[in-house]
């Protein structure tokens, strides 16, 4: 799994909200899967990115469906934290996660 932090140039700057409104209201190949706004989707991929936010800081957990799409995500994802909010980014950290042990079904 991979994990991006976007840290904002200044404090005052939402990272989160900023890309809320733009998936809301511009974006037309991505789009929120819960309503919570939370869980961030692309038209083409299976996967999903989970998206939250501390302290302006952005935090995404990208969970592909496939091995695939693990690069589709991300890539995809970069591109348009760039394209949308180059003048509000400080930095984009990368960080590879160990992916989460699933869970096993209780047997009744």
């Amino acid at each position: 799994m991979i994990v991006m932090q976007v840290i904002p140039k200044e404090a005052s700057v939402d990272t989160y909200r900023l890309l809320r409104s733009k998936v809301l209201h511009e974006a037309t190949t991505w789009y929120w899967s819960n309503k919570a706004r939370t869980r961030l989707r692309h038209i083409n991929s299976e996967g999903h990115i989970d998206v939250g936010g501390a302290r302006g800081v952005l935090v995404a957990r990208i969970h592909p469906k496939s091995p695939r799409d693990v690069f589709y995500l991300s890539e995809k994802f970069l591109g348009r934290l760039i394209a949308w909010f180059e003048e509000h980014l400080a930095a984009i950290n990368l960080q590879f996660a160990p992916d989460p042990p699933k869970k096993r079904r209780k047997r009744r």
